[in-house]
């Protein structure tokens, strides 16, 4: 069981080291004072200054904050890249483009990689315009690592390897070598290619040590220590990590520190030596309490508990393991609760660009008209004819704000409409996630019993248990991102052929070892050939859906079976129909699950396992291709649903190759 659970841990606290995962501390920024230097420029902007010193003064402040407070950072970025806008051309560019790259750090660090990417592009052309390879090669890490983040390891290396022809330029900062180098690094480390990140990782530990970035080394010791625990070179590991932890001391680095204790105790648990693994533990425990490192708390507090067990103290297991589940909870809570955050802070900062701008025209449109009132006025004396006019101008200005009074009243409506919307999917989230947590917790309990118990066959359905409750957890997940793209409008329907054997046999696979958890069967059935004419992100997350709602609804030992027709009605479409053996519902059921509202009401009903946003989102999907979605159950009976989607053209003929007749030769 230790190697395993080593190797995972090793990995999440490299991860967090060198920034590509966000930490609690990150995300809770709001709640934390600003840095010294931080405040000194917020002091500055409190005075009047020229429009370039201020256009300067907020690009620092939010380069200052965009890494540990990210949410408070935003604003100093959005007004920092408003004002570049407005400036003369001549001022306007290198302020525009470190503003564009400091903004679109604060929206990756709040998890909004689509906002960040569109600044990203801006600031490339901007770069490329400006012909700054410095700039340009950091907007390509900053894409790379976005694209890194969100697990597109493809993507992330051609913009990286863009960024590493340009590393070689004179006028690339040092500082930008190194942060690309470490990226890169970090990105073969993910594709497990441990040669390759060690020599990219061994490249910026040089350069850190040649510009004197004490900070850096350090990191780059703990990521090359990681990859020589990967590759089994325990002597190199000590080395590293003992350099790694000799800086952090002098630097009084709590937070580095705790990871590096950590780091040590399980190196001390891979070469088999418990007391000093567990002595690691206790410094690491001490010195994250005294930093407010909860995370490295909860790390200690489970090495602890393994220790302790492994050495027969099952009492001292036991009050270690309760302090690792409460702190765990609390954390998962923060979690939970920092991300909604961070979601709201995203949508009402946009909000109020929106009515910046809106306000803004409408200013400029207030000034204009009133410039023209008061030339009328001036010329009133002219006549009648100037009087007439001037009323009809009145009239018209009156019909014109009584229209934008409608529009007014019809966008504060909009609005409320949003945030209804709004808080009934945060609530809807809410409510679906405690399943999965609980599964989790649930697990972690059941771990605890069977090693005590020294249960090998309870242990070997864990995994079975933890992999239910994850596909549970990312199902949730999906749905949600899906529905909240599908409101905004950004998720377009591009039809492309698609057989529905291959449909069929990829939700079977996905599916498969759910179903066999509960001794459960998936079967499919589909003519050679058919194919659908259909988005097939769409299509895929209908069946998914489906067959999801089927097997979790349906007890153990039952069947789902999968068909695909062609409609006898209208040969233009395939009837796609999910059935499965399940307790069936009532026919009042049915029908308000196929007259209600787009987004489902909550309920806090205990038996409620879900709250219909699957279907919800297939009754979308369908309608976005022109379908239907039927649903047939009675109770005890099963459940069938039939989707009706368009089928695609037939393929056209080879034309055939006529061979012209060979004249005599004379």
């Amino acid at each position: 069981m230790y190697p395993l659970i080593t190797r995972l841990r090793f990995l999440l606290i490299w991860l967090m080291a060198i920034g590509l995962l966000p930490t609690s501390s990150a995300a809770a920024a709001g709640e934390q004072p600003l840095p010294v230097r931080a405040e000194e420029i917020r002091l500055k902007l409190e005075t009047r200054v020229p429009d370039t010193t201020r256009l300067r003064l907020l690009t620092a402040m939010c380069a200052a904050l965009h890494t540990e407070q990210p949410a408070r950072a935003l604003p100093y970025g959005e007004a920092a890249v408003a004002l570049a806008r407005t400036l003369p051309a001549k001022e306007q560019d290198a302020g525009l483009l470190r503003g564009l790259q400091c903004l679109a750090s604060c929206y990756a660090n709040l998890s909004n990689g689509p906002e960040a990417l569109t600044l990203l592009a801006e600031a490339q052309v901007l770069a490329r315009r400006l012909q700054d390879n410095d700039a340009l090669a950091r907007t390509y890490t900053s894409q790379g690592s976005v694209y890194h983040e969100r697990r597109d390891s493809t993507t992330a290396w051609r913009y990286y390897r863009r960024a590493l022809q340009l590393a070689s330029h004179p006028d690339v900062k040092s500082r930008t070598r190194m942060r690309l180098l470490g990226n890169v690094g970090s990105l073969f480390f993910y594709r497990q290619q441990y040669p390759q990140a060690m020599h990219y990782d061994s490249l910026a530990l040089a350069l850190a040590r040649r510009d004197g970035d004490s900070t850096a080394q350090s990191n780059y010791l703990s990521s090359l220590a990681t990859y020589q625990m990967q590759v089994g070179n325990m002597g190199r590991v000590k080395r590293l990590l003992t350099q790694a932890l000799a800086i952090s001391r002098r630097q009084n680095t709590a937070r580095n520190m705790a990871s590096q204790l950590i780091m040590f105790s399980m190196y001390y648990i891979e070469t088999e030596q418990p007391e000093r693994a567990e002595a690691a533990a206790r410094e690491a425990l001490k010195v994250a309490r005294q930093s407010n490192y909860l995370e490295r708390v909860l790390d200690a507090y489970s090495i602890l508990s393994s220790e302790a067990a492994e050495q027969g103290r099952f009492r001292q297991a036991y009050e270690w393991n309760q302090r690792y589940l409460q702190l765990n909870d609390t954390l998962n809570s923060r979690q939970t609760m920092q991300t909604l955050a961070t979601a709201q802070v995203n949508y009402e900062t946009q909000e109020r660009a929106r009515r910046l701008r809106l306000l803004t025209e409408q200013n400029r449109q207030q000034v204009w008209n009133s410039r023209i009132l008061t030339a009328a006025v001036a010329i009133l004396a002219i006549g009648l004819l100037v009087t007439v006019y001037l009323y009809r101008n009145l009239r018209r200005n009156r019909a014109a704000l009584a229209a934008n009074n409608q529009a007014l009243e019809k966008a504060s409506e909009e609005l409320r409409r949003v945030a209804v919307f709004k808080d009934k999917l945060y609530a809807i989230v809410a409510h679906d996630l405690r399943g999965p947590v609980t599964a989790f917790a649930g697990v972690t309990s059941l771990i605890d019993s069977y090693i005590v118990q020294n249960d090998q066959v309870g242990l070997a359905r864990l995994p079975a248990l933890v992999r239910q409750a994850a596909d549970s957890l990312n199902h949730l997940l999906d749905n949600v991102l899906n529905w909240a793209v599908s409101q905004t409008g950004e998720l377009e329907c591009r039809p492309a052929p698609l057989l529905v054997s291959e449909l069929f046999t990829e939700c079977q696979t996905l599916y498969q070892t759910t179903a066999a958890a509960s001794w459960q069967t998936i079967t499919m059935s589909a003519p050679a050939g058919l194919r659908l004419m259909v988005d097939h992100n769409m299509v895929r997350t209908i069946l998914r859906n489906l067959v999801g709602n089927a097997l979790k609804f349906m007890p153990a030992g039952g069947h789902v079976h999968l068909e695909a027709a062609l409609d006898p009605d209208d040969p233009q479409r395939i009837l796609l129909s999910c059935t499965d053996t399940g307790p069936g519902m009532s026919a009042g059921n049915v029908a308000a699950l196929m007259s209600g509202p787009a987004l489902p009401e909550p309920t806090a009903t205990p038996q409620t396992t879900g709250l219909g946003l699957g279907l919800a989102l297939c009754r979308a999907f369908v309608h976005r291709h022109g379908g239907t979605l039927v649903i047939q159950s009675r109770p005890g009976a099963g459940t069938n649903v039939t989707v009706s989607l368009p089928t695609a053209p037939a393929a056209p003929a080879a034309p055939k190759v006529v061979k012209a007749k060979k004249s005599p030769t004379l």
